[in-house]
Order: structure tokens, then C-alpha cells, then sequence
């Protein structure tokens, strides 16, 4: 399709940038009914996040409250302030308060589009010593088979599948020197193995995560302006 058809229509709600952030304000201005154009830049989409380890901080989250783990929206912000502290109109407190109640809304709308996320339950808090901080409120993509988004995948940024999440990476620098370590390093074979004995091609964390959320922004449209 020209670039020129896209200026013939009106848009309620026009998204600069592919990546995670882009792709999931498309999701949830669609998933409101509007109707919304995603632009890119360059001549591949995806972002940074395509290059990026693929994990987000997500404190309280669904996944967690599923699991029984201990989190809270006050310790959330507590540790928030611990960390960025009070600045200015990008640290201010209201900001906080809206991204840590917006966990929710954004994890459940984007599983009601079939995004499966995992919990990275082994990775912590960049300065977990401080007050609030904890160990699993990451939330990643589950590794799933790229295939499902056809000629999409060759035009993303970095298109390297891998079926790997955020906890394998340091548990396989232990896989042969301690028991957990090789234990995931089985897990990471068999579930690649698993996935090319059924034809699927699994690709999990930055890689992923654009990918996963792009299948949910599909009632947008994208123009590619590279």
C-alpha cells in the first residue's frame, strides 16, 4: 500500500515508535475502540526493544498476585521513591501512583489479546537493598513460535530466534558448576528441541516481546516512513 492511502483517512490516535511502548499504547487505544496509526522511522520495526533483554518492571503485577508473591502498591512506590525520588513533573508522585496502578490493565488487556507472559520469579530489583525492593517483579514474554506473524518477521529489527527468557541467561553460566544451572540448561534444549520437532520457530525475550505485542496491535495500522 502507498504511504499516500494512509493520509486519507483519519486517525484518533497516531503512535510514534515500534518498539514495546509504541506497540502497547496501539493495543490499548484500540482495544478501546479507536481507531490508530502506528508510524515508524526506519525501514524495520520493533525498536530498541528488539534488541533489549526483554524483561519489564512490572511490581504487583497479575502474574505475581497469581503466585501467592509477596507485593504491594505501597512498597512499589516506596521503592520508587527510594530510587528516582521527587525531581520534578517526571518524578512527581502522581506519575508514580499511575504507572504502578496501571500494572494491571496493562498485563490483563494484553493477555485478553494473547500475549502470554512468564515471570522472571529469579530476577531482582536493580537496588534491591532498598526500601521496597524485591526479587521477581519481572514480567517477560513467553517464548513463542515467530512463524504465526508470517513476512512480518523479516522486516523487524534483529530477527534472531531464540527461545530463551531472562532466567536462563545466568543460570546457564552455572550449568556445569552447580545443579540449577544444568537443570535450566536442559530446559533451554528441550524446549528448543521441542519447538523444531513441531515446526515452530520460538523466539523469547527483546526479540519476542515486539513480536508477541505486534499480533495483539493488529487492528492497527502501521506506515513505515523509512
Amino acid at each position: 500500500m502507498s504511504e499516500s492511502k494512509f493520509f486519507d483517512h483519519s486517525y484518533d490516535v497516531v503512535v510514534v515508535g515500534t518498539g514495546a511502548a509504541g506497540l502497547a499504547t496501539a493495543m490499548g487505544a484500540s482495544d478501546e475502540g479507536l481507531r490508530v496509526l502506528l508510524l515508524e522511522s526506519t525501514g524495520r520495526w520493533g525498536g530498541n526493544t528488539s534488541m533489549s533483554g526483554g524483561g519489564m518492571w512490572m511490581p504487583s503485577n497479575p502474574l505475581m498476585q497469581r503466585d501467592g508473591a509477596g507485593d504491594s502498591r505501597e512498597e512499589a512506590l516506596t521503592y520508587l521513591e527510594a530510587t528516582v525520588g521527587d525531581e520534578g513533573r517526571a518524578t512527581m508522585r502522581a506519575r508514580k501512583e499511575a504507572f504502578v496502578d496501571g500494572v494491571a490493565d496493562f498485563v490483563t488487556t494484553a493477555e485478553k489479546y494473547g500475549v502470554t507472559f512468564v515471570r522472571a520469579a529469579d530476577y531482582p530489583d536493580y537496588y534491591p537493598e532498598l526500601p521496597g525492593g524485591k526479587i521477581g517483579r519481572g514480567l517477560e514474554v513467553k517464548p513463542f513460535d515467530i512463524k504465526k506473524i508470517g513476512g512480518w518477521w523479516q522486516t523487524c529489527q534483529a530477527p534472531a530466534a531464540l527461545p530463551v527468557k531472562t532466567d536462563d541467561v545466568w543460570l546457564l553460566g552455572r550449568a556445569w558448576s552447580t545443579p540449577a544451572g544444568l537443570v535450566r540448561g536442559a530446559q533451554l534444549v528441550f524446549r528448543a528441541l521441542g519447538g523444531a520437532v513441531t515446526g515452530k520457530k520460538l523466539g523469547g525475550i527483546g526479540a519476542g516481546l515486539p513480536r508477541r505485542s505486534s499480533m495483539s496491535s493488529c487492528r492497527s495500522r502501521v506506515l513505515s516512513c523509512g
